[in-house]
């Protein structure tokens, strides 16, 4: 069984505060670019919690913060910003950079030093909003409070070259010279800056930004884990879900409530569309816990999706049979596997097959259709101690629920006890496909909490029964939260979106950094902190043999590349749009954290060619180069000498 979620129920608020009243207080925080103007600059993190981000001296930053006065008393003071990293005494942010890590901005091309505030932040019943200010060049200014008010103050300051990377920085608004003492409520502004570099196994692979752009939406779907997708005959593309957050998500704020609402759902999404309005978000009806799986009343007992397959106008969705439980990570095996049936062109679920005793084999994590003779190939996982092994099984196209045969290392056997493996996982998170001519098996470093595994192994072979290649890592993954990895597990590949550069999409999903950092604060839980990962990667880095050319997926025929010449680049970007439909493009320059670094709507000749001044100051590396417009979308590497 795959790893799995530390269920939500950490409402248990592991370092949770709440917003208390009757004082006057620094409360409500959020940090934010300096890309646009004062309402419409892009949140780097939701309210209240921190932001990681890779070390660029001199590159400015902004911090909301809220003031509220819910005493008596009028309070006027001279204001100031602090920082403090570690524990080690505040310090204030002037114009001074000297012996100092931040220092106030000076300037900024998008907000006007002092220029007034307007309401950002989520602090529903703290007062009457009147305007603060924006904090430019201003380091220190007196200011007034007035009883039953609240203010916002925006401060835009710049790292500087004294910053300590990989340390934690708190931050404090200090409010000197009023009647009664400032509070602060917990938490207190936090970050880090990071340094700016990559990890040397990941060169050649990035972060599709249009994926990650799928994935932050604002209504329906919002958050989950799962990310596995069937392709349909009709063009279209059903990504199932597992526990998923649905809608309510506060766009002030940018979180969404502690818990999610459903234990499994599905997205439906046009081929290649990756507008995430375009797609549909399907949920069930039933009474309870409304999941689109659901065949138990009993709401302990869930299902959550594994993989599935279209045969005819039939969609077949592995479900793995679940049960809440004090045990291990809050779950336990519920009894036999189900098989989900879906109708086309509707997608409405029909019914459950239940399927046989499969010995606490968890099939369904990769299906193969299209192998010769008349059978539907699927994979499983049985777990072992830290690693897990890798089985096969079969069963006709025509009837799932007709008896399956197990392949136990020599041939197909009808004894599921005779099962044997044709490779191991890293860990029970598995995924295993046919991409073009080869058998591809992914799995993740064994991880139960945070900061313990970070790598993705592949291991291929010719034949669906193996032998398999030995496990190498492929990617490590790079999330991090001040300094904390994810609990991260459910690799999966999607050879339906293989792009015309022959990168695969792969996913895989964190679930929080429980233990390490709280999740839910002041009542808000951080979406991203459960959202899947896209990653391009070329199919040379994971196998040499699997073959580059010829029509293998539907992206091949529409003729639209995108080509940067030379490559690797100096000052310079020309690139050749081939297949460029439309006047305008937006183009957009992003490095491999997925950071845009510079962005621009152009105005496209016939030629389709572009020419972009590389922005001063960039590092050599990798760099991610978009552009698209409402009928053409592509995305290449760019390497900057």
């Amino acid at each position: 069984m795959r790893s799995k979620r530390l269920l939500a129920l950490c409402v248990l608020l592991f370092a949770i505060s709440s917003q208390v009243t009757a004082s006057f207080s620094q409360a409500h925080w959020r940090w934010r670019k300096d890309n646009a103007s004062e309402k419409n600059a892009t949140w780097l993190s939701p309210q209240d919690f921190p932001s990681t981000l890779p070390f660029v001296a001199g590159e400015p930053i902004r911090l909301r913060l809220e003031v509220y006065n819910s005493l008596g008393n009028t309070e006027t003071g001279v204001v100031n910003l602090q920082y403090q990293r570690g524990s080690g005494g505040w310090t204030t942010i002037s114009n001074t950079s000297a012996g100092r890590d931040f220092v106030i901005a000076g300037s900024s091309p998008f907000v006007t030093d002092k220029q007034p505030t307007t309401l950002q932040i989520r602090d529903d019943g703290a007062g009457t909003f009147t305007g603060g200010k924006v904090l430019v060049s201003t380091w220190q200014f007196t200011d007034t409070i007035n009883a039953g008010t609240r203010k916002e103050y925006e401060w835009c300051i710049k790292p500087t070259n004294s910053l300590s990377r990989d340390s934690t920085y708190q931050f404090r608004l200090t409010f000197t010279g009023t009647q009664d003492a400032l509070e602060y409520v917990s938490p207190v502004p936090v970050m880090m800056y990071r340094a700016n570099t990559t990890i040397p196994g990941n060169a050649g692979i990035y972060k599709d930004p249009q994926v990650t752009a799928f994935f932050d939406r604002k209504s329906g779907w919002i958050a989950s884990d799962g990310a596995l997708t069937i392709p349909l005959s009709d063009g279209r593309v059903l990504w199932a879900m597992n526990d998923s957050y649905i809608d309510h998500l506060d766009t002030v704020a940018g979180t969404i409530p502690c818990l999610f609402q459903v234990r499994n759902a599905a997205l439906v999404q046009p081929l290649g569309n990756w507008n995430w309005t375009a797609t549909s978000t399907r949920i069930g009806s039933a009474p309870g816990i409304p999941s689109l799986f659901k065949n138990n009343t009993d709401d302990n007992y869930l299902l959550w999706p594994t993989g599935g397959y279209q045969w005819g106008d039939t969609v077949y969705v592995y479900n793995s049979n679940i049960k809440n439980s004090n045990e291990g990570l809050g779950f336990t095996r519920g009894g036999n596997d189900f098989i989900g049936k879906m109708v086309m062109p509707g997608l409405n679920v029909t019914g459950f097959d239940a399927l046989p005793d499969f010995n606490d084999i968890t099939f369904g994590v990769g299906f193969h259709t299209t192998e010769p003779g008349n059978y539907i190939y699927t994979w499983g996982i049985q777990g072992a101690f830290i690693t897990s092994n890798i089985v096969v099984a079969r069963f006709p196209k025509n009837n799932p629920r007709a008896p399956w045969q197990f392949w136990n290392g020599a041939v197909w056997d009808t004894a599921v006890s005779h099962i044997a493996p044709i490779t191991t996982g890293a860990s029970n998170g598995v995924y295993v496909a046919k991409v073009r001519n080869k058998y591809v098996a992914l799995s993740t470093e064994f991880s139960v909490n945070c900061d313990a595994g970070t790598r993705i192994y592949v291991a291929t072979s010719n034949s669906i029964t193996g032998p398999f290649t030995n496990k190498k890592v492929l990617y490590t993954i790079p999330d991090n939260e001040l300094g904390h990895t994810p609990f991260f597990y459910a690799p999966a590949l999607h050879p339906e979106y293989i792009n015309s550069n022959n990168e695969i999409l792969i996913t895989y999903d964190i679930n929080t950094y429980s233990n390490c950092l709280p999740h839910c604060i002041n009542n808000g839980f951080n979406p991203d902190y459960y959202r899947p990962r896209g990653i391009r990667v070329p199919l040379q880095l994971i196998d040499s043999g699997i073959a580059v050319t010829g029509s293998y997926n539907r992206f091949h025929a529409n003729r639209c590349r995108l080509l940067v010449y030379p490559n690797p680049v100096r000052s310079r970007i020309t690139a050749a749009l081939e297949g460029f439909r439309g006047r305008q493009a937006n183009v957009i320059l992003r490095n491999t954290r997925g950071q845009v670094v510079y962005t621009n709507r152009m105005a496209i000749s016939h030629s389709s060619t572009i020419n972009i001044n590389v922005p001063k100051g960039l590092p050599q590396g990798t760099y991610v180069l978009q552009v698209s417009n409402e009928e053409y979308h592509q995305v290449t590497k760019v390497l900057l000498q």
